[in-house]
C-alpha cells in the first residue's frame, strides 16, 4: 500500500455511525479526496474506509463484511459505498438532500457561493444532472431572474458555459 508516505495533514477522521446523517456524505467526501492524493486501487480504499470506522460502524462492517465480500471477491469502493450508505445515510436523509437541490436558489449568493451550493447536494440527485443540458438547465433555472433572463437568450448547454457566462 502506498499510504505509509502520507504526512500528518492526510488523515481522515473516524466515523462511529452514532449521530447526524448528514455527516455521512462528509465522511465519504473527506475520504475520497484522500483517495486520490494516496493513487489508491480498489481494495486500498476499502481498507482505508475500514480503518476509520469505530464503535457502531465498526461493529455493523464486522457483521456485514462476509455478507458484501465473500471469499473471492475483489473488495470494490463502489460496493461498500453502496452497503455503507444504505446503512448510515438513511432514504429519508437523501429524501432532504434531493429536496435540498431542488429548491435550492442562488437568492444572495454571489455565482461562485451558489454553485458551490449547488454542486454539493447534486450528488444527491443524480438523475436530475446525469445529462448535462439538465444539469445546465437545472443551474440556470436557481440563478436570481436577471441573471437567468440574461442567460436564456444566450441558450448555452454547457453547465461550464452557464457558470462561465454568469
Amino acid at each position: 500500500m502506498t499510504m505509509g508516505a502520507a504526512g500528518p495533514e492526510l488523515k481522515p477522521s473516524k466515523f462511529d455511525g452514532k449521530g447526524d446523517p448528514e455527516a455521512v456524505p462528509r465522511w465519504v467526501e473527506e475520504l475520497e479526496k484522500t483517495f486520490e492524493v494516496l493513487g489508491c486501487i480498489e481494495a486500498e480504499k476499502v481498507t482505508l474506509a475500514v480503518y476509520q470506522l469505530q464503535d457502531n460502524a465498526s461493529d455493523w462492517w464486522k457483521a456485514t463484511r462476509g455478507r458484501v465480500f465473500p471469499e473471492g471477491v475483489a473488495q470494490i469502493w463502489a460496493v461498500f459505498f453502496e452497503n455503507f450508505y444504505g446503512k448510515f445515510f438513511s432514504e429519508s436523509a437523501r429524501e432532504r438532500k434531493l429536496v435540498e437541490f431542488m429548491i435550492l436558489h442562488q437568492g444572495q449568493m454571489t455565482v461562485d457561493q451558489y454553485e458551490a451550493e449547488f454542486t454539493r447536494p447534486s450528488k444527491f440527485a443524480p438523475r436530475m444532472v446525469e445529462h448535462p443540458e439538465d444539469k445546465a438547465r437545472r443551474f440556470r433555472d436557481g440563478l436570481k431572474a436577471d441573471i437567468h433572463t440574461q442567460l436564456i437568450s444566450v441558450n448555452l448547454r454547457t453547465y461550464e458555459d452557464l457558470y462561465e457566462r454568469a
